[in-house]
């Protein structure tokens, strides 16, 4: 790890220029949790390149990020694929959680071998000094281990390690790049607050970093214009409804019938985010307490809002912690979403429905419900503050140059 030895502390304590190789899965909702270290990274005199395909690539770039292909298109073609099956079919909910696990594992395989190639020489070309990916983009390790440079682990959530059962499945390609040995990253970057990680304590997180550093989730999702009616309450209960930001999820807007039917029931005003999908499954028009966009950063979205109905995406459901903003998951899919729409409901924080078979009444009880307790309010508050006390990105930045020099 030549690199990042001579890049290591300098004799009067100012850290030297380092050059982080950023690098994720194809999706966007997968590249927005690194944006924050990435932009944090550049601040501080930093170099930062981000090394992807797919909807994650174009995020990146969108957020004013430098970025390369990995390959091409490739990696792409099995996520997508992925996606669509477990959106549009019912093969998640027929399989049981073990099979999801190893059904996704062959896929994030797929993905990684089809980066791994161009990873490895693209760290090896800008010369950087370590890699920073989440947790299933195993080719971050991989490709970290072969330049024989530090890997950093970045949290996109809720704590987990890297994804190993898509990295066993590595070996070969491993042993053809000569990383041999893929021992766990040097560095974690943890975006769980404590309350959080008490929830998981019978499940506990086997990471095996050497150093783990805490770090506020910031919730970016993009940029935008925002309408003026967004700046401000309005007289009635707000309400954001949204299926994330792949437009698949949403199909022709047969899942959000019912979520829709329920808020007639209640004097509120919702806001759906749309994806820019055509959702010829609604009624047309809208109801008039319906208001739609075809997308807002959450975070200024929630500024306003009293509750948000959501599929479980692990952003949506940071997002909405962050803003304090009480939860109902509606997951679509035996999926990740589904586990994490659980988590706001063991906090105390929201409620959870299948989303394939909740009906307009069961929407209505549950927001009613969110709506009337202040008690899903007062702990989504809770979290939202202990996510304030956390270090922030220009913090972890501070504290990466000397753990990384550390452990060359």
């Amino acid at each position: 790890m030549a690199l990042a030895l001579r890049r290591q502390l300098t004799r009067t304590g100012e850290a030297t220029a380092m050059r982080y190789l950023f690098t994720t899965i194809p999706g966007a909702s997968h590249m927005l949790p690194l944006v924050p270290l990435a932009h944090a990274a550049l601040a501080a005199g930093h170099d930062v390149l981000v090394a992807a395909n797919g909807s994650a690539r174009t995020t990146a770039a969108s957020a004013g990020l430098h970025t390369v292909a990995t390959d091409d298109g490739r990696s792409v073609r099995p996520y997508d694929d992925l996606v669509r099956r477990f959106t549009e079919t019912d093969v998640s909910w027929n399989l049981t959680p073990g099979e999801v696990i190893e059904h996704v594992a062959g896929v994030f395989a797929e993905v990684a071998g089809g980066m791994a190639d161009g990873l490895v020489d693209i760290a090896r070309t800008w010369k950087a000094d370590a890699v920073v990916y989440c947790p299933p983009a195993v080719a971050g390790l991989l490709a970290a281990r072969a330049a024989g440079i530090p890997a950093v682990l970045h949290g996109i959530g809720t704590r987990r390690p890297t994804f190993r059962p898509a990295l066993n499945r590595l070996a070969p390609v491993a042993e053809r790049l000569g990383a041999p040995a893929l021992e766990e990253a040097e560095v974690e970057i943890d975006l769980s607050p404590p309350s959080l990680e008490t929830i998981h304590q019978d499940s506990p997180h086997q990471g095996g970093a050497r150093h783990t550093l805490p770090m506020r989730y910031a919730p970016y999702t993009g940029g935008a214009e925002l309408p003026d009616w967004a700046l401000r309450r309005g007289e009635k209960p707000r309400i954001a409804v949204t299926l994330g930001s792949l437009r698949v999820f949403y199909s022709d807007g047969a899942h959000l019938r019912d979520i829709l039917k329920g808020t007639e029931e209640l004097d509120v005003e919702v806001v759906l985010t749309t994806s820019g999908a055509e959702l010829t499954a609604l009624p047309s028009p809208l109801p008039g307490h319906v208001r739609t966009v075809d997308w807002m950063p959450l975070r200024a979205l929630l500024a306003t809002c009293d509750a948000i109905v959501h599929h479980g995406g692990m952003g949506t459901m940071y997002a909405a912690f962050d803003a304090g903003v009480p939860q109902l998951g509606v997951p679509m899919a035996h999926d990740d979403g589904w586990a994490n729409a659980q988590v706001p409901v063991a906090r105390g924080a929201g409620l959870m429905l299948e989303g394939r078979k909740a009906t307009g009444g069961d929407i209505a009880a549950a927001l009613r419900d969110l709506l009337g307790e202040p008690g899903y309010r007062r702990a989504s508050e809770e979290v939202a503050a202990e996510m304030r006390a956390m270090p922030t990105p220009a913090d972890v930045v501070r504290e990466l140059p000397g753990l990384l020099g550390a452990a060359s």
